[in-house]
């Protein structure tokens, strides 16, 4: 059926619209093997390819995101990043990554032009847990043999081979337990402290047939590196996990005007009833069911699914302005840098724009694929305009344009919300963040967290939006938390330039957590704790202070699990921050 459909679909190439449960269009190829691996320990079930492909089912060529995993309900049928950019002297934009078809092969760029071999057997997607290693202690592992089709003794061996090979020397992460710079896989821990599990894989674009295949233009020199990872907390983070990708430019040109986007058709149960929307304080794109039932979730209420971006590329800033919306001009601000260090006069970029695809409305039809005109029209979906015209979109709500579609708010009703324009079905969402420049050797980081809540009793398809951004709240401020920066490399006990109150940590926490404060100047300072009603519920610091760096540790043994807020007062500086307590 899939085969028919796919000579169907080239035969009229000029057709946008996808059938909800026909979307197979890859072009397959060879590559190291497993070219695809599973990530499966928290409450979903998912899939994940070494060619840029995720949470479809590669091996039954279905939708891949089980939610809850052991229903076999699913809420995605297929994502991928993608990225739009021009290219010096090209009038045409190129674009690249994934969709249903992929632009992108398995393996690094050795040097400008010239990829890994993509048949080589090191060229795979890797996978580890850190309580599955070589001579390390018997494991359960029925659950990843019967999600997987496998048995055991294969899950294990392959556990311990992508220990064994695990490719830190090509970015892969691990925890450097002696501290000398080098993967020692009989004494370093491969994967993202805490994660359950950690996939990375690393692929390139400089295959041309695979990126005209995608639409219709020609590579651009990326190398691109994803570890993707998640936690197993009894709490909101095992409803959700994170996506990292490094972006590298490994030509000898400049990408200019260069959006990145996180796309995906999120078929929540049955695919012709789904709705999408955004919030753009939140940097989120989700999608919901359009009615209290779901045929493929019943008797299940539906859940809500979505992306957000949780660290955007890092920009120059421009004075003047707060391009990422924390109330600080942006001229005096900071960024996080690749290397995990605050850069000051730098941005990290929010989401600069959601777009939708849906049949039945020629503004919103899918960019097509093979010809360079989806190449054009996804551009300008990334730009927050529509696909043919180029124009910006239009509010109906408003009747002003906007590059955020579908911004309304669901749970209150208000605002542009899908449904006005089109009635429910099958629908593709995305959200990108640009513009900016990648000279050559530049790295950008970009990191997802891609959510699901509800599916469960008592939790309706509008009040699992509520939850979703409850979850996305959590997701941001554990990001924020356990990936600390420093200010510089060298500056931890010079006196501070500015005062600051940052992040807890650990934050969500059970039952400690640390808060820290910079003073550039001394004098009277007090540290408070408030609780959602503003009783102040403790008190951390109150006495006199040098100019300088320190920490409070604050024991919330006695409170109840919630949200707290902190609030630093030192002179006529106060800043205030929420803290989550998980018990």
């Amino acid at each position: 059926m899939k085969n028919l459909f796919l000579s169907f679909i080239l035969l009229l190439s000029n057709t946008s619209f996808i059938l909800a449960q026909n979307k197979y269009l890859e072009n397959k190829s060879v590559s190291g093997s497993p070219e695809h691996t599973f990530l499966n320990l928290n409450n979903i079930s998912t899939f994940f390819t070494n060619t840029g492909r995720s949470d479809f089912d590669e091996i039954e060529q279905h939708s891949g995101f089980t939610y809850p995993k052991e229903t076999g309900k699913t809420a995605v049928f297929m994502s991928g990043l993608i990225w739009g950019v021009k290219i010096p002297n090209d009038p045409q934009v190129r674009v690249g990554g994934s969709t249903y078809r992929t632009g992108l092969q398995g393996g690094k760029i050795l040097s400008s032009g010239i990829a890994e071999d993509p048949n080589a057997s090191h060229v795979r997607i890797y996978r580890i847990r850190p309580d599955v290693y070589p001579g390390g202690p018997v494991v359960d592992l029925s659950w990843e043999a019967s999600d997987e089709g496998k048995s055991e003794q294969q899950i294990r061996t392959q556990y311990e081979l992508d220990w064994n090979e695990w490719k830190a020397d090509d970015g892969a992460p691990y925890q450097d337990i002696d501290n000398n710079g080098v993967y020692d896989p009989a004494i370093d821990i491969p994967g993202i402290k805490d994660a359950v599990q950690t996939i990375w894989f690393v692929a390139n674009d400089l295959d041309s047939l695979k990126t005209q295949y995608l639409y219709g233009t020609d590579p651009i020199g990326i190398e691109y590196q994803a570890t993707i990872w998640e936690y197993n907390t009894s709490g909101a983070l095992d409803n959700l996990f994170f996506r990292k990708y490094k972006l590298i430019n490994k030509s000898n040109t400049t990408f200019d005007s260069m959006y990145v986007s996180m796309w995906s058709d999120p078929d929540v149960g049955y695919a012709g009833d789904d709705f999408v929307g955004c919030d753009t304080l939140l940097n989120l794109g989700f999608a919901y069911n359009a009615s209290a039932s779901d045929a493929v979730y019943q008797p299940l209420p539906p859940p809500a699914v979505g992306f957000k971006l949780v660290r955007g590329p890092l920009v120059p800033a421009a004075f003047g302005k707060d391009i990422n919306k924390n109330g600080i001009d942006d001229a005096s601000d900071y960024g996080f840098a690749k290397n995990n260090l605050k850069v000051s006069g730098d941005i990290n970029l929010p989401m600069t724009a959601f777009y939708y695809f849906a049949g039945g409305d020629p503004n919103f039809g899918d960019p097509q694929h093979g010809f360079s005109t989806g190449a054009t029209q996804f551009y300008n979906f990334m730009q927050g305009k529509y696909g043919i015209t180029g124009e910006f979109f239009i509010d109906p709500s408003t009747n002003l344009t906007t590059s955020y579609a579908l911004s309304g708010n669901p749970v209150t009703g208000t605002g542009w919300l899908d449904g006005i324009n089109l009635q429910a079905g099958d629908r593709r969402l995305g959200f990108s963040t640009g513009p900016f420049q990648m000279a050559p050797a530049d790295t950008q980081t970009i990191v997802i967290a891609e959510i699901v809540a509800g599916a469960t009793p008592g939790v309706d398809h509008i009040a699992a939006i509520s939850l979703l951004k409850y979850y996305g709240d959590i997701a941001q401020n554990f990001y924020d938390s356990n990936f600390p920066v420093s200010v510089s490399q060298n500056d931890e006990n010079l006196t501070p330039t500015e005062f600051s109150l940052s992040q807890n940590y650990p934050n969500p926490f059970n039952p400690i957590t640390k808060i820290s404060y910079r003073l550039p100047a001394g004098g009277i300072v007090t540290i408070k704790v408030y609780d959602l009603l503003g009783r102040e519920v403790a008190t951390l610091v109150n006495e006199e202070k040098n100019p300088g760096n320190y920490d409070v540790e604050f024991n919330a043994s006695q409170l109840a699990s919630g949200i707290y807020f902190y609030k630093l007062q030192a002179g006529s500086f106060v800043e205030t921050k929420k803290m989550i307590l998980l018990k």
